[in-house]
């Protein structure tokens, strides 16, 4: 059913394609969807500063966060503004996506138009795209929407050699598709005033002593998603104060930290993940992190998880929360920050190199 529904939508979408298809490409306007706030509203910001008349197509509680900004226009991510939508994509001369959006499998490019992806995440430990365990291959008619997907989009922006494997990987990518520029999300710990920061933020959120950040990945249908025992966990370590932050899409779960997850990761003096990218992210800040990976096997059936998790220490790794104890009282300096390699493109020019390249594709 799930598939017949995205082939009527694709339909409508291929529809206003021809309703729209004779509007000519403004170089001066670029689309951006925005699911994942973090990655692209460094980019937002900078378009707008550099004088480009942007849409953002995003969640309606993300509307505030553009509607300071300067010739920056706003339509929510609904179906109900599909219209709306297509008639902006229809002028775009690029296009920035975060994310997988089904839009853009019935979207038709025009000459002259380029699909940009920033994902959303630094780097990945587990499979996604056709590399997803939960992708059924030899559903050829599934694999073919994907597709549709996937190959819109022109460039991809990666910080490392790393991703630019799992590009390749998930979405059959090519080296030249890559954009080595960095990566926008990460500017922000390239200030040189870090540990003053990490200072100012304990002291505003009343956090004494140290701070241990939980950050689990994605898990579906919220199964197995879980908080770690703060009671316990503060009672073993008393030094540490412990701040459960859950994925986005597991909030149904109960109470998380509202504290958004980069601010969470200044004040932070050791990270407690899983499978998530955002041990990657972690490192570009010399943090320790353990992994917390109580359904090591079964999360490997249903999703998979890639040679970079793979290649990470035993040691790192706990399978229970009393070993993930253990290995605290025992000192996180144990543990120091992998995956360095990911980071080799991001630098404090990341935005820079974004804005030479644009300025290259309008003159086009």
């Amino acid at each position: 059913m799930r598939q017949i529904i995205k082939k009527v939508y694709l339909l409508i979408i291929s529809i206003l394609n021809g309703l729209y298809k004779k509007r000519k490409i403004k170089s001066n306007h670029i689309v951006v969807f925005m699911t994942f706030k973090e990655d692209v509203m460094p980019i937002i910001k900078r378009l707008s500063d550099d004088g480009y008349e942007v849409t953002v197509i995003g969640k309606p509680a993300d509307k505030l966060s553009v509607k300071h900004l300067k010739n920056v226009d706003f339509i929510d991510n609904s179906n109900k503004k599909v219209f709306a939508q297509i008639h902006a994509l229809s002028t775009a001369k690029v296009i920035f996506v975060d994310n997988y959006y089904l839009l853009m499998g019935g979207f038709r490019k025009k000459k002259g138009q380029t699909v940009i992806q920033t994902w959303h995440a630094a780097g990945a430990l587990k499979y996604f795209g056709l590399k997803d365990h939960a992708v059924d291959l030899t559903n050829k008619k599934m694999v073919e929407q994907y597709m549709k997907v996937y190959n819109a989009t022109d460039r991809y922006l990666v910080g490392g050699k790393p991703m630019e494997i799992c590009f390749t990987n998930a979405f059959g990518a090519k080296p030249y598709q890559m954009l080595q520029f960095g990566l926008p999300r990460m500017l922000q710990y390239f200030s040189k005033d870090l540990e003053a920061q990490k200072i100012a933020l304990k002291k505003q959120y009343g956090i004494e002593g140290k701070l241990a950040v939980y950050v689990p990945t994605y898990r579906e249908n919220y199964q197995a998603n879980r908080e770690i025992n703060k009671e316990k966990f503060e009672a073993a370590l008393p030094e540490y104060t412990l701040i459960n932050k859950l994925h986005p899409a597991a909030l149904k779960l109960g109470e998380t930290s509202k504290i958004d997850t980069q601010r969470l990761f200044l004040m932070a003096d050791v990270i407690i993940t899983d499978y998530s990218s955002l041990a990657i992210e972690a490192s570009l800040l010399n943090k320790p992190v353990l992994f917390y990976v109580y359904d090591q096997a079964e999360y490997e059936t249903e999703r998979g998880l890639n040679h970079f998790y793979w290649e990470i220490p035993e040691t790192y790794k706990a399978y229970n929360e009393e070993d993930l104890l253990q290995k605290l009282q025992e000192g996180p300096e144990y543990y120091p920050p992998l995956f360095k390699e990911w980071h080799t493109f991001s630098t404090p020019d990341t935005l820079n190199k974004i804005s030479n390249y644009i300025r290259e594709l309008v003159k086009k």
